[in-house]
């Protein structure tokens, strides 16, 4: 409805208002109501026609202007002190033409293509990537393992850190795969019956040396599930990353909590620690690419900052949710900790996922995540 409609039919409904109660008080007949209706609606087609005439004006020259200004002339100033949605425009268009003269305004379309040239060269630089650090895994393998002969104990040393600092690198050159996919829509989604409880399982087994040399305490709270419909690399991923992350930033003798539970709809997932937390001004950039907290920083310098993003597009692009608290409620609320100071270093994160019941949606493809 437009402004001409509205003001039309504010006052014809005034007026009829109006009508209704001198009939009801001073009396007379039904015809001469209805021809006081009549009368009432004939001006009020009028008046419409007048506000339609003068609004319909209003809105051809502003858009004459609008070519004028498509075609290159900036002169013209499009600011307005009328309050109704023409007047809206026209200042909203003035805005526009501001940011256009500034260069502020881009060209969504050219941003995109940007987008796009960065992220193929981030994938053709990461595929040139990948099979010289195979390589250097392959022999720096072989030679720590003796297959080419003795070494001696320093040899080892320094074969094993060249080792270690090269699966750091691939490391990172899958994460930027990934994250180059995700950004084109390029990857797949394949489900097929999968049971969670295993997956989750088998992520925590993947890093009980780490857990048990911190003597970290893993407390698991399943439900039983049949099996559902999930991408079993995905899930993995998801469960690794944040489970990783946990044992990481966890301290010795701290306390991890991972709880899978099934309501009506969705399969809820939770996972708790007893870590660093994420501080409060960082929190709105935690899924951010490539972002890290600075206390992160600071305890492990060699991460990537892409886990929880790839995180959070698999869990989207399956029809579910991910968020966090941090300080987690689960160390505040601990008994032992009641009547004690909380330490401002082991203030915790949770991460809540929902998933739904029905699984995911198959997706074609050109490439799986790593």
């Amino acid at each position: 409805m437009n402004l001409a409609h509205k003001i039309t039919l504010g006052v014809f409904l005034f007026f009829l208002g109006f009508l209704f109660i001198v009939k009801i008080i001073l009396g007379g007949t039904w015809l001469q109501f209805l021809f006081l209706f009549i009368v009432l609606f004939v001006l009020c087609i009028f008046c419409y026609f007048i506000l339609f005439k003068k609004i319909t004006k209003r809105v051809l020259n502003l858009a004459l202007s609008v070519e004028e200004m498509a075609a290159g002339n900036f002169l013209k100033n499009f600011a307005s002190d009328d309050k109704d949605e023409v007047g809206q425009l026209s200042n909203s268009i003035e805005e526009l033409k501001i940011k256009l003269k500034t260069g502020v305004a881009i060209d969504a379309s050219k941003n995109k293509e940007i987008d796009k040239i960065k992220t193929d060269f981030v994938t053709i630089a990461s595929h040139q990537l990948r099979t010289p650090l195979s390589i250097i895994k392959w022999y720096t393998d072989f030679l720590i393992t003796g297959d080419a002969g003795a070494i001696t104990k320093d040899q080892k040393h320094y074969l094993e850190e060249i080792y270690f600092s090269n699966e750091r690198l691939i490391e990172l050159v899958n994460a930027l795969l990934d994250v180059s996919r995700i950004d084109l829509g390029t990857f797949s989604i394949d489900p097929e019956l999968t049971d969670i409880v295993d997956i989750a399982n088998e992520a925590i087994h993947k890093f009980a040396k780490t857990i048990e040399d911190k003597k970290i305490k893993v407390e698991v709270d399943f439900d039983k599930f049949q099996k559902i419909n999930l991408d079993p690399r995905l899930i993995k991923m998801v469960f690794e990353n944040l489970i990783s992350n946990s044992v990481k930033y966890t301290a010795e003798t701290g306390k991890i909590n991972v709880v899978i539970k099934k309501t009506e709809k969705n399969i809820f997932i939770k996972i708790s620690d007893m870590g660093v937390g994420i501080p409060k001004d960082q929190q709105p950039k935690i899924f951010l690419k490539m972002f890290r907290a600075d206390n992160a920083r600071k305890i492990d310098a060699g991460g990537t900052g892409l886990g929880l993003f790839i995180v959070k597009a698999i869990i989207e692009k399956s029809g579910g949710k991910i968020w966090f608290e941090s300080p987690s409620l689960d160390l505040l609320l601990e008994k032992e900790r009641k009547s004690n100071k909380i330490d401002q270093t082991k203030m915790g994160t949770t991460f809540f996922i929902t998933i739904p019941l029905t699984g995911m949606i198959k997706k074609k493809g050109e490439k799986q995540l790593m």
